[in-house]
């Protein structure tokens, strides 16, 4: 088959004025924001029993042993002991598991940790017309 006849036709797409400068700002922003690393949720992830329902459970489990029933024996066995997060507050949380795997992380494949933490926590120019000279140029060949 042979190519079509006739010429080319090339479209463009400028940005407004009004938009230009905006735009810059907000991508100066996502510069800065994207050096923000993760942020885990470090409070409890699951309320502990209170003193009733734990009292509760361990009559039940007194009921049942006293018709002969087999039974754990107390209430909660094995659960670890709850987290006290103040004012009152028991429960569990993830972070502690999610800090343990960060560490295994680290100590397994170093190479992989650093390659993450790389990701965050590097200066970047956020102050009115440039960002980086790396992205200072992308945005004067968009913008221009």
């Amino acid at each position: 088959m042979s190519g079509g006849k006739g010429g080319g036709q090339t479209t463009t797409a400028d940005i407004p004025d009004w938009a230009k400068e905006p735009t810059k700002r907000n991508l100066a922003r996502a510069e800065a924001v994207q050096q923000i690393g993760y942020q885990p949720y470090m409070g409890p992830d699951l309320a502990a029993f209170n003193p009733t329902q734990r009292a509760a459970m361990q009559s039940t489990i007194d009921s049942a042993a006293a018709f002969g029933l087999a039974t754990p024996g107390k209430a909660l066995e094995g659960l670890a002991a709850p987290t006290d997060f103040g004012n009152g507050m028991m429960g569990y949380s993830s972070f502690p598991m999610f800090e343990q795997a960060r560490s295994e992380l680290a100590k397994r494949n170093p190479e992989q940790q650093a390659q993450y933490d790389a990701l965050f926590g590097n200066e970047v120019e956020t102050d009115g017309d440039h960002i980086s000279s790396f992205y200072n140029t992308k945005l004067e060949r968009m913008f221009h």
